[in-house]
């Protein structure tokens, strides 16, 4: 497993840079060291970053564009140009709206005279961090290891940090796990001057709608849209594949596949336990595709020691339970195939409007409250048949109905740091702010874009497997999100309209039955061996020597997992991969 190159730097307004002591850090050589500007960038074998300079501009470029063939056209420029010439070519012609250009997986550094500009693509898949610890400069990079290793940047835990992984479960951008150190957001194009640093971001729906097609016309041009994401995401890739769950996403993304490539590859990861194993859907439909269809199955030992890999090697600690399931089929199709297409993206353009209960509790429970909704909770628990209803009360903030995980509650995170603890800070609570109460369709769609998707963008870091995501194009995601609701979702059919274009490619009975996303049987994987990742993560003496969360505090979680409170399981689960983290990133 190795992690790909990338690209680091710092910039100053006004004034001198000091020269970083690069042989110290274990980093390359600098390409471009003239003051206030130094920047260098580092491309191991097979990864696509690189720089290029022209005059008083530089860039830095680090991931795949997939459209650089149309942009050479249209700046008359040589099939032979460099990606970053290329780029510079572009930022010439259209100034910074370039980048609404520019189709693929990236981020990017552009030194512009005394600017600095910074951008990410609106999927997020490569990550871009800063820092302006140093008072007059700001100094950046595309992994966060890399960042900390530069000179005058200091390694802090954040509190405020740890709070928001405790409760979610992960870190959204653009805070980070450590101190005054922040990830640029997906979608965000930051600017550095002599005035100040300012962000703006390219909003999903800033662009003006179409007229609205009928469901029929929408079909045929969301098919042909996916048609060219597809075929542009496979060119030049003589061992495609595609991850097959099952599922109506990339369910879809394999059949438009099939349909250009019939040599293509099915891969779906499959589970022992038939509640996870989503395997024979999956076999089903390719055997229908006419393509060929492999099931991974991996041992426990394989998904332990997936696990530790997983968490020592990611840049921030994340408790999302699929992700050793994740790494192993990444790993595993990294030595076998050129690039690998997923279906992710398709949730956040499609939406999805929240169960009732939820809604219910949003728009009408959150107006009561709090002491008579805690009152009312108390009085269902113990009223015959009405248990059901209490989380439309059980809650302390409206927003925590909609978290995707059962971590810690904003109490309980207090007792185990002993600290006073507020979410307001957090992406997912800003975003959930912005929404009247009664908007739940498009809160629900925001708050799907505010979840961070690290688990797939680390793994393919760790890894160095190319996985691309045709939903994230720009032309499919804008079309999908600029249909009515109605095309979109229904109470009964959710995600609509890719349902009936897969009905197109693949007969109903095949694929239509209930589903649940990527998952992984977590509750086996933490009781095997009589608890035996309980007893090694919570019940160390780490946590006395990290002095991070209060160490009695930890292991009463442990012991009262072990002792039968099953509904700790996500909290259990986050501890123990923050002690993992800890122990690869402090000690």
């Amino acid at each position: 497993m190795t992690r790909r190159g990338g690209f680091y730097g710092c910039f100053a307004s006004s004034g001198q840079v000091r020269h970083p002591l690069l042989s110290a850090a274990s980093l390359p050589p600098l390409n471009f060291a003239s003051p206030p500007f130094w920047a260098a960038a580092w491309s191991p074998d097979g990864d696509d970053t690189a720089s290029a300079a022209d005059g008083n501009r530089a860039l830095l470029f680090q991931g795949e564009l997939y459209n650089s063939r149309d942009l050479r056209r249209q700046l008359d420029a040589a099939d032979d140009v460099p990606v970053p010439q290329l780029l510079l070519l572009a930022h010439a012609r259209w100034s910074l709206d370039f980048v609404l250009r520019l189709e693929g997986l990236f981020a990017l550094a552009l030194r512009d005279k005394d600017s600095l500009h910074l951008y990410r693509d609106g999927s997020g898949a490569h990550s871009l961090y800063y820092t302006t610890q140093r008072r007059g400069q700001i100094t950046f990079a595309t992994h966060l290891g890399t960042l900390l290793r530069l000179p005058d940047t200091e390694k802090r835990l954040a509190r405020r940090s740890l709070h928001e992984y405790l409760r979610f479960l992960d870190i959204a951008a653009p805070n980070t796990v450590f101190e005054e150190v922040f990830a640029l957001e997906a979608g965000h194009l930051l600017t550095r001057t002599a005035d100040g640093i300012s962000q703006h971001q390219f909003d999903k729906n800033e662009v003006t709608p179409p007229p609205v097609p009928s469901f029929d016309e929408a079909l045929n041009t969301l098919d042909d849209l996916l048609h060219n994401s597809v075929a542009h995401r496979l060119q030049h890739i003589d061992r495609p594949a595609t991850f097959l769950s099952g599922g109506v996403d990339s369910s879809l993304i394999c059949a438009v596949a099939s349909r250009i490539n019939p040599r293509i590859k099915a891969v779906t990861v499959g589970f022992e336990n038939p509640q996870y194993d989503e395997a024979p859907i999956a076999h089903k439909v390719a055997a229908h595709l006419g393509i060929e269809h492999q099931t991974l199955r991996f041992a426990r030992q394989d998904y332990l020691t997936a696990f530790e890999t997983f968490q020592r090697q990611a840049e921030q600690p994340i408790a999302d339970p699929a992700a050793p399931a994740t790494l192993l089929a990444f790993d595993y199709c990294r030595e076998r195939f050129g690039a690998v297409l997923d279906g992710s993206g398709a949730d956040e353009s499609t939406g999805m409007m929240p169960p009732r209960h939820v809604r219910v509790a949003v728009e009408y429970a959150s107006l009561l409250p709090a002491r008579l909704r805690r009152m009312i909770v108390g009085a269902l628990r113990h009223l015959p048949g009405m248990a059901g209803y209490a989380p439309i009360f059980d809650f302390e903030h409206p927003a925590e109905t909609m978290i995707r995980w059962h971590g810690f509650t904003r109490p309980e995170i207090e007792a185990l740091c002993g600290e006073p603890v507020s979410l307001e800070h957090t992406h997912f609570f800003q975003t959930f702010a912005r929404f009247p109460r009664n908007a739940h369709f498009k809160r629900s769609g925001a708050l799907l874009d505010a979840m961070p998707g690290d688990r797939l963008h680390q793994a393919a870091a760790i890894s160095g497997l190319r996985i691309r995501y045709p939903f994230w194009d720009k032309s499919v995601d804008s079309f999908i999100r600029s249909l009515p609701p109605d095309y979109r979702y229904r109470p009964a059919e959710p995600k609509r309209i890719l349902r009936s274009l897969l009905a197109r490619h693949v007969p109903r009975n095949l694929w239509d039955v209930p589903k649940h996303g990527f998952d992984f049987p977590l509750m086996e994987f933490l009781c095997a061996e009589d608890f035996c990742l309980v007893r090694r993560y919570l019940l160390q003496d780490g946590w006395e020597r990290w002095q991070v969360l209060t160490p009695e505090r930890v292991a009463e979680y442990g012991h009262r997992f072990m002792a039968g409170e099953t509904r700790l399981m996500f909290r259990v689960w986050a501890l123990i991969v923050l002690a993992t983290w800890l122990e690869g990133h402090l000690d």
